[in-house]
């Protein structure tokens, strides 16, 4: 795989007990006090998938080399690779789990899955998305990010992919999972100076987002695919009037789909949005604020607060956001091509 090919940066994070974590503590005593890394990685939007060389790959890797839990939370599975992997770990001896959405659930990659004897659950809802999108490996290995497992996902749309390795954050994340499968949910964000995780609908991203967005010294950079929630386009307004500059990408084809779009609305406003030119899908659900990053599944939506189950992460870290922007001023100025 070379190295033109996606940006990666490792990050020591100190979290130690200092942090407030609201959800039951993790069962592994040593991670209390540890070492928390964490690497991002940018989908490339051209390539071969049957050569591979995408970001797909570490997420393969990682699946290969698991010893003892797969647990996934995605909305689509549909990359023949990853789905390989995940029988290959489960026929090694490896407790592979999955969750989906209902309208993935009977698709064909899924029913391969199910062939194979790997447990897989839906959501059993029609009225919201089991949207999540995270796997932990071996309670130790966290992927969250914008991406579904697919094809296009690696290989065409502009994505963001985020590997953690750490026994606190991927405690975290299975307590999240075991309520997916329990389908009872409880409040209460992990909190730490360094990194913040929410799971939605339990526990108002919105308003965390939208404090964030309040709290802006600088400036303000956005990548959006659907954006209709007008609280948050709302906070993003009063901020560009007080001098925070805020720049924004949104995906073009969801904009001419979907007619509650608040793009139309943000740039009346002033605010310096403009629409993608990838041919397929920007598909990142990014802020960059000062010096902070969010990032996961949720969309810019009500529905992505108030009833889909979405998972979110906020990381305060300066050469992270520095990596964040440089993806971001590559989509932006891709835009005036």
């Amino acid at each position: 795989m070379t190295k033109n090919l996606f940006f990666t940066l490792f990050f020591l994070f100190f979290l130690t007990s200092c942090g407030e974590i609201n959800r039951d503590s993790p069962k592994n005593p040593s991670a209390v006090n540890e070492n928390i890394y964490i690497n991002a990685y940018f989908s490339q939007t051209s390539g071969n998938y049957n050569k591979g060389g995408g970001i797909d790959e570490y997420l393969i890797k990682d699946i290969l080399n698991a010893q003892k839990s797969i647990h996934l939370a995605i909305y689509s599975l549909s990359n023949d690779r990853i789905r390989d992997a995940l029988v290959r770990a489960y026929e090694n001896g490896v407790d592979v789990k999955i969750f989906t959405d209902d309208r993935e659930f009977f698709k064909e990659d899924m029913k391969v899955l199910k062939n194979a004897g790997i447990f897989v659950a839906n959501d059993e809802n029609t009225k919201a998305l089991m949207h999540n999108k995270f796997m932990i490996i071996d309670d130790y290995i966290t992927y969250t990010g914008s991406c579904n497992y697919t094809y296009y996902s690696f290989y065409r749309n502009n994505e963001n992919l985020v590997k953690i390795k750490g026994f606190k954050i991927a405690a975290v994340f299975e307590k999240e999972f075991d309520e997916l499968l329990k389908g009872v949910y409880k409040e209460g964000a992990y909190v730490d100076k360094n990194i913040e995780i929410y799971f939605s609908p339990e526990d108002d991203f919105r308003q965390r987002l939208i404090s964030l967005i309040e709290n802006a010294k600088e400036k303000i950079d956005f990548l959006a695919f659907a954006f209709t929630d007008k609280a948050i386009a709302d906070a993003l307004i009063k901020k560009a009037d007080k001098g925070v500059k805020i720049r924004g990408v949104m995906d073009e084809k969801q904009n001419d789909y979907q007619s509650a779009s608040l793009y139309e609305y943000l740039k009346s406003n002033n605010i310096s949005v403009k629409l993608d030119k990838n041919k397929f899908t920007m598909h990142d659900k990014v802020f960059i604020i000062d010096s902070t990053v969010v990032t996961g599944s949720y969309n810019f939506t009500k529905k992505a607060n108030d009833f889909n189950n979405e998972n979110s992460i906020v990381v305060h870290n300066e050469e992270f956001e520095k990596l964040y922007e440089k993806e971001f001023e590559k989509i932006y100025f891709m835009t005036d091509k």
